[in-house]
């Protein structure tokens, strides 16, 4: 069987309940007889019954479907294992909590196409439990993956990219700048990625067409959960600025992100609270987190670093 032009890389981890949902609305994506494709699964070293949930869907789906196990924990090594495994010269990222419009994977290779593209990034809208009529902070909701940046096509730039949620690259992206960097972590790492390829001219485009929904159970619209995601995108950002700045440029951002965290969105949340604006509270609280999350990371990254007096330093020559 000839290899697929684009393979679907899903990586996932112990949402045997969810994952089902998520395969199946890339059973049959609209094609317009352009593409073929594949649906990679990459199994997180889950202990649940994932590793029968992805059978169960291989065996229904009507496009190829299959899973890899990759035993290092955390998504930096799932993705970079399916980019390995993967036998498309696209490859598409698509998360395990989210459903595919029909028409996703066209409207992304559409706009690949069409512009001549290697990389391409599209709409993520969020998909609330039934019901739920709270009007959430822009702070929650992207906190929560919502990305809807504008009803027409641009291109990203450096402040603006794509997330790993719904994000197409050309296989010959990898070999350009490498895969995924594990040393960021968790949170950043599609932000990282980003960032490595405009600094090396590969334009990437925006397609608001290309949607996938973002399923949103109830408890992660409570307080305690979106506080711990705020505070681990901090720690996130810390890390990549600090990567990105080097330690010297860094401490100044640190000093400035802290000040602004204590007497611009502190003063904001209470007055919030005091006026009965809940959600804009919320949104300023998960503000008030991320900034807790990167001062702690900073911190740490700052302890690393140790000046050194230029009168200790010894010359040396450079070896030819």
């Amino acid at each position: 069987m000839p290899n697929p032009d684009i393979s679907i890389v899903v990586c996932t981890y112990n949402r045997a309940a969810l994952l089902p949902a998520a395969l199946r609305s890339l059973y049959a994506l609209t094609t317009d007889g352009k593409f073929t494709y594949e649906v990679l699964v990459v199994d997180n070293a889950s202990t649940d019954a994932t590793p029968a949930a992805i059978a169960a869907c291989a065996a229904e789906s009507s496009s190829p479907l299959r899973g890899v196990h990759e035993a290092r924990k955390g998504v930096v090594h799932a993705r970079n294992r399916g980019v390995q495994e993967a036998r498309g010269q696209w490859i598409a990222f698509f998360d395990d909590d989210q459903l595919a419009d029909p028409r996703w994977l066209a409207e992304l290779y559409a706009m690949a196409e069409h512009r001549q593209l290697r990389a391409v990034g599209g709409a993520v809208h969020l998909k609330l439990p039934a019901g739920c009529d709270r009007d959430l902070a822009p702070m929650c909701r992207m906190l929560l993956g919502e990305s809807v940046w504008s009803v027409q096509p641009f291109a990203y730039t450096k402040r603006i990219g794509p997330g790993a949620g719904n994000l197409m690259l050309h296989r010959s992206v990898f070999d350009e700048i490498g895969g995924f960097n594990v040393a960021v972590g968790s949170r950043g790492e599609d932000t990282e990625l980003f960032l490595r390829a405009h600094a090396a001219g590969i334009e990437a485009w925006y397609v608001p067409s290309a949607i996938v929904l973002h399923v949103i159970p109830s408890e992660r619209l409570e307080t305690p959960f979106l506080a711990k995601l705020s505070e681990r995108m901090g720690a996130g950002i810390a890390n990549l600025e600090h990567s990105e700045l080097g330690a010297k440029r860094f401490r100044p951002r640190y000093l400035a992100k802290t000040a602004r965290t204590m007497f611009l969105h502190w003063p904001r949340m209470l007055l919030a609270k005091w006026r009965g604006q809940r959600e804009a509270a919320l949104g300023l609280e998960c503000q008030l987190a991320v900034g807790r999350g990167f001062s702690r990371a900073g911190r740490e990254l700052l302890k690393q670093y140790q000046p050194v007096s230029h009168s200790t330093v010894p010359s040396c020559e450079v070896s030819r």
